[in-house]
């Protein structure tokens, strides 16, 4: 009876041991939503093909992998992605993980960074790492007779580190002489200021490259610490686009990344959404020799937000009309642009690259805004020749500006690596490795009032951060007054 009553115990011992293993295991993410957007017949031609031409699986770690098979390349592109990236740092830890996967680049327990250098010098292959605000890559891209012979390196980097001291330094001293390269250009160091003021206390402030300050402070030790708690596989997902077998990578990657355990990292949650402040930020930089150089920061929306297009084909417009007064009618600038980036918490940035002109340059802004704010941009068909002052009602540009906008998508898609990102972001953005196919549906159907609501709300009405950056003479000359509302 005793001997019964042990062997129960031990039955249930086992049982809730399993339901606590299985409660703290954490859940893999989906490769694709439950949605109808990709069933029934309305999808484009565009999307017929690309959706015919992926393949996924799971490795038995719960890490999931997306192959885009494709033969119109002769180049392969592999990437594994670790999700979180430098939200998972402190202001102390900002860099570590770019630094350590670039380390982790350079050699593995198997093949020394000389092994690696010299196959990938053969092959013409290569093997980079990098980190973002939302993930990090670890990628290799190669030509596809050597897949084979470069993914067992590739793996082997990832699974079995060497973390050498001299490896670290040579990293570390990299990541250094980059950031001091931005620190001692001029618009490089706009852009250092401009990070450091518009993100504040948001989470993207803890920069993926780090600062020199945490550089300095680190360690190998911080390396091996972070490769032993954060580099799990809950956080990871692969990427694969080319003349790819899926059965036969699958295997491959069992072997090695299939191995990676599961930590229960516990990812960070979305970043908020940003909520600019009108203010001017003057810094002085000697190296300009009587240049300034000036970059305005606002809140913009994000890839998944509706206006999301309309903002960029708005902001394409706002470009040329700040090219053609800025620029061509008083030569008040080199370069100047409009854009936004492609984040979750999402910004975008109006930039004067090179000007002599810093006291007048922002009335020149405000006359190209004003243009839009009418509703007009520029003609860009034959009648610009004729006569560049020449405007538009923005509903008759619209077709022109969206056709340029679909060419460059296009050009975008060209490379297997190009290919890898956009199936990333897209995983990130929406968590359906998909979406992006959607991206050309967006574009064709944006309308002229969407793209003046969206400019209006974001870039006209929104609150803009300043940063000019020059010799004492150049910041001195600039009104805080003609770039910050007065109340």
């Amino acid at each position: 009876m005793n001997k019964q009553k042990t062997i129960i115990s031990l039955l249930f011992l086992g049982a809730v041991i399993a339901f606590f293993a299985a409660s703290c295991a954490s859940t893999p993410f989906p490769l694709a939503k439950d949605t109808q957007a990709f069933q029934g017949k309305n999808l484009s031609a565009f999307e017929q093909e690309n959706l015919k031409s992926f393949t996924t699986f799971t490795l038995s770690n719960g890490i999931p992998v997306i192959v885009k098979q494709s033969n119109a390349s002769q180049v392969f592109n592999l990437t594994l992605v670790l999700r979180g990236g430098s939200l998972l740092a402190r202001p102390e830890t900002a860099g570590f993980e770019q630094v350590a996967l670039q380390t982790m680049a350079r050699g593995s327990k198997t093949y020394s960074y000389e092994d690696i250098q010299t196959l990938l010098d053969e092959t013409s292959a290569s093997i980079g790492a990098s980190s973002t605000f939302e993930y990090s890559t670890f990628s290799l891209t190669g030509l596809q007779k050597y897949l084979d012979t470069l993914v067992p390196v590739w793996s082997d980097c990832i699974v079995n580190p060497l973390f050498s001291e001299k490896d670290f330094a040579q990293t570390r001293s990299d990541a250094q002489l980059a950031l001091q390269g931005k620190e001692q250009d001029p618009w490089t160091k706009t852009a250092l200021v401009m990070n450091r003021e518009f993100f504040g206390s948001h989470p993207y402030g803890n920069v993926p490259e780090g600062t020199l300050e945490t550089l300095a402070s680190m360690k190998l030790q911080d390396l091996t610490t972070w490769y032993t708690e954060l580099f799990s596989a809950n956080r990871m997902f692969v990427v694969a686009v080319g003349a790819v077998d899926p059965q036969k990578l699958k295997k491959e990657l069992e072997k090695s990344i299939g191995k990676i355990p599961d930590k229960g990292v516990e990812l960070p949650k979305p970043a908020p959404q940003f909520t600019a402040s009108s203010r001017l930020v003057r810094v002085e930089h000697p190296a300009s020799r009587g240049l300034a150089y000036l970059r305005g920061d606002f809140a913009a929306p994000s890839p998944a937000a509706p206006d999301y297009m309309a903002m960029n084909v708005g902001l394409k417009m706002v470009s040329d009309l700040l090219f053609n007064v800025v620029r061509d009618k008083y030569g008040a600038t080199y370069s100047p642009a409009s854009y936004i980036r492609a984040f979750p918490a999402n910004y975008g940035s109006l930039v004067i690259y090179k000007t002599k002109v810093p006291d007048k340059i922002k009335s020149y802004i405000d006359e190209a805004l004003s243009d839009f704010a009418t509703g007009y941009c520029v003609a860009i068909d034959s009648t610009a020749a004729e006569d560049p002052s020449a405007r538009v009602p923005i509903a008759d540009a619209l077709p022109t500006y969206k056709a340029l906008f679909v060419n460059e998508y296009y050009q975008n898609q060209q490379t297997t690596a190009q290919q890898a990102a956009s199936i990333i972001s897209s995983v990130i953005l929406t968590g359906d490795y998909r979406s992006y196919l959607k991206d050309m549906t967006k574009i064709e159907s944006i309308t002229a009032d969407q793209v003046q609501q969206a400019v209006s709300k974001y870039l006209l009405q929104g609150k803009i951060t300043w940063v000019v950056t020059g010799s004492q003479d150049m910041i001195e000359s600039v009104k805080e007054t003609d770039f910050v509302p007065q109340k």
